[in-house]
């Protein structure tokens, strides 16, 4: 005949029983987390032209002559919309549609029509985003999880944000833009032709969101510059 239980062991086993619970939820939690933070798309700033070439007039050549590159490295397309841009001051781009596998978007400081030439956006600006004396970019998701982050320094033109040589540094320091309503001041070193916009191009062997464009290779130079990603 079975013994009866008593009080205690009936409390025994009522903690064993709220333990065990209790370890299970935990566990789920975790798994939980680890496959969110798993699931942040491999999505990452390539390359970004702080510094136009020429003073800075405020033209919209020299506007979108300073442009921000994101490029997808992962291996399926990734959904931008609600994913925002934005430099150390808040100022903010939100980016939209659809990312392919090994592609990258552009988006030009700037104004112009998005799409023309595939793969390039505005951000409609009339004045320049990105300090040439040091700045930080910042890309989030949707949901405002940090993606990727690029910051660099006091001196150059451009980053390349994945890790390539940096380019080499201007023989004069220029000062930085600035985002306000008055004009910014010009730069101490001053090319002899007009400043026309650089040839924009993708990281090496990543197209700019379309197979049919050609692609074409960022040149080599160094910059004094690190990039952060998390």
């Amino acid at each position: 005949m079975p013994t009866p239980s008593t009080p205690a062991s009936r409390k025994r086993w009522r903690w064993i029983a709220i333990i065990t619970a209790t370890l299970a939820v935990t566990a789920a939690g975790i798994t939980m987390a680890s496959a969110a933070t798993s699931a942040v798309p491999n999505v990452r700033f390539t390359k970004l032209y702080y510094n136009s070439p020429g003073t800075d007039t405020r033209t919209n050549a020299s506007l979108n002559a300073e442009y921000v590159q994101v490029t997808n490295r992962g291996t399926t397309t990734v959904t931008l919309t609600g994913w925002t841009i934005r430099d150390k001051s808040g100022h903010t781009y939100k980016l939209s549609g659809t990312l392919p596998a090994g592609h990258s978007r552009i988006v030009h400081t700037g104004r112009g029509t998005d799409g023309r030439p595939n793969g390039h956006r505005y951000w409609q600006s009339g004045n320049y985003v990105w300090n040439n004396t040091g700045d930080t970019a910042t890309l989030r998701t949707d949901k405002g999880a940090t993606v990727h982050t690029c910051t660099w320094g006091r001196t150059g033109s451009y980053i390349l944000c994945g890790g390539s040589a940096p380019a080499p540094t201007k023989t004069s320091v220029a000062p930085s833009k600035s985002a306000s309503a008055s004009p910014s001041p010009a730069r101490t070193s001053v090319p002899s032709t007009p400043a026309t916009p650089p040839t924009v191009s993708s990281s090496p062997d990543i197209p700019v969101e379309s197979s049919g464009l050609s692609r074409k290779r960022c040149n080599s130079m160094l910059v004094k510059v690190s990039c952060g990603l998390r």
